[in-house]
């Protein structure tokens, strides 16, 4: 949805479609607020991350009758984890593009305003050009 939204922003050759009216401030924002709030995203997936490797090990010594049991409990813990963790992953990944987003337009402006060495090694620069 919103992450084939922003995805469809960019052409086949990754570079920003400038067509639309860029708002890196806006983009910033939500990257500074998308900073501000994973703590609460990672203390969801600690707790049952923690709970998985207690089951895990308890598995490890459990008698016929406990084990399935315990691996019930441990697919409905990883079921949590997996929902936090695929919410996490996909709100990285439009703070990505918001970035690239705003690496793009800067560099836009930088070769407007006749910095065109610094572009060109910019966008030589692999952090630049989002190849982590």
């Amino acid at each position: 949805m919103v992450l084939e939204s922003l995805k469809n922003k960019f052409s086949k050759n990754n570079s920003v479609n400038f067509s639309e009216k860029q708002d890196s401030v806006k983009d910033l924002n939500a990257v500074i607020d998308f900073f501000k709030h994973i703590d609460d995203d990672v203390k969801k997936l600690l707790p049952e991350l923690e709970k998985l490797k207690e089951l895990e090990k308890e598995r490890l010594v459990a008698e016929e009758g406990l084990l399935q049991i315990n691996l019930e409990t441990q697919i409905k813990t990883l079921e949590n984890v997996l929902i936090n963790y695929e919410s996490l992953q996909n709100d990285t990944d439009i703070n990505r593009i918001r970035m690239k987003k705003v690496t793009q337009f800067l560099l836009k402006n930088c070769s407007n305003a006749g910095l065109k060495d610094l572009v060109k090694e910019k966008k030589k620069d692999r952090s630049w050009k989002f190849n982590w």
